[in-house]
């Protein structure tokens, strides 16, 4: 299967290629956040990828189901 490439601007004469696979879900997700953080205009790669932890650290993981015995 062919992977979708996202081309993220960067600054005016940057930019940031990624390639995902549409079939993988983390890839997607992953994808999703470098667009929102495109979208916000980074000027510099140190920019994006602070901008990009920023977002990263304020998602919450979804929450993990606890398997054990019932009473």
């Amino acid at each position: 299967m062919e992977k979708e490439k996202i081309t993220l601007p960067i600054g005016n004469n940057k930019a940031l290629v990624f390639e995902a696979d549409p079939a993988n879900k983390e890839e997607q997700d992953f994808a999703k956040l470098c667009k929102e953080v495109s979208a916000t205009q980074p000027q510099s790669l140190q920019d994006f990828f602070t901008r990009l932890n920023d977002l990263q650290q304020k998602r919450t993981p979804e929450p993990i189901r606890k398997m054990g015995r019932k009473m």
